[in-house]
């Protein structure tokens, strides 16, 4: 089976990093559907944890080179 990568377009295509500012997708979901809590800001988080955390560049660096 095979997984695809979907962080580095939420990243660059899809503007992940704009999302969530102003919250404006609060007012247009249905009530009890927090969208921008329970999906956008885990979306952000993993996209930092990938490509902006240093400790995990280091940490996969580390262990690419002993594979």
């Amino acid at each position: 089976m095979y997984k695809e990568d979907r962080l580095p377009a939420i990243k660059n295509d899809f503007g992940s990093g704009m999302c969530n500012i102003t919250r404006c997708c609060t007012d247009v979901f249905p009530e009890h559907i927090q969208i921008t809590d329970n999906g956008i800001i885990p979306l952000k988080e993993r996209v930092v944890d990938r490509f902006y955390d240093p400790i995990m560049w280091l940490w996969r660096k580390l262990l690419k080179n002993e594979s």
